[in-house]
């Protein structure tokens, strides 16, 4: 007897995949976070992490990464806000809530994080032959708004019953 392939019958992987995409790239978000927490612990300087991105870069790169480091210089607990912010990206990621709103804060993030620190993945460098994560991140983020990944076993669906008028954040 031959399989067809695709299976008749959906499998557990078939049936769940937005969950396990979920779900995996949250934990993924999870262990950033966590390396953010011991770079707070190690008192690791955030200004001058984020400053020496501007090295080699072009001026206009260099002046937004420098704006950026002022910031995370001049506010106080800047290093915690990431923390935080990474930490509950991660969890609403992991059990889908407000998965819309929280992919929405992510691109974002993700955004603002490889555009300084990262200093756009270092492209402006000489011999630069890779753009960074964050990029993929956003568009992981945006895949995760168009397949509607909190909607499956994630609490979107337990709201959206209950508060219909909520649909536009899940």
């Amino acid at each position: 007897m031959s399989e067809s392939f695709p299976l008749d019958d959906p499998g557990l992987i078939r049936r769940n995949w937005k969950v396990g995409l979920r779900v995996i790239f949250g934990l993924f978000w999870a262990a950033d976070a966590y390396l953010k927490w011991s770079l707070i612990a190690q008192g690791i300087d955030y200004r001058a992490l984020v400053s020496s991105a501007a090295e080699g870069q072009p001026s206009t790169v260099a002046s937004w990464i420098r704006f950026w480091a002022g910031i995370a210089g001049s506010t106080p607990g800047f290093p915690y806000v990431i923390a935080v912010a990474e930490t509950l990206i991660a969890i609403f990621i992991i059990i889908g809530l407000f998965t819309k709103l929280t992919s929405l804060a992510g691109i974002v993030f993700s955004f603002l994080i490889w555009s300084t620190a990262e200093a756009f993945g270092g492209v402006f460098t000489q011999g630069a032959t890779d753009i960074g994560t964050a990029p993929l991140y956003m568009a992981m983020f945006a895949g995760l708004i168009v397949v509607r990944a909190g909607m499956q076993r994630g609490l979107d669906r337990r709201i959206l019953r209950r508060y219909p008028c909520l649909s536009l954040l899940l």
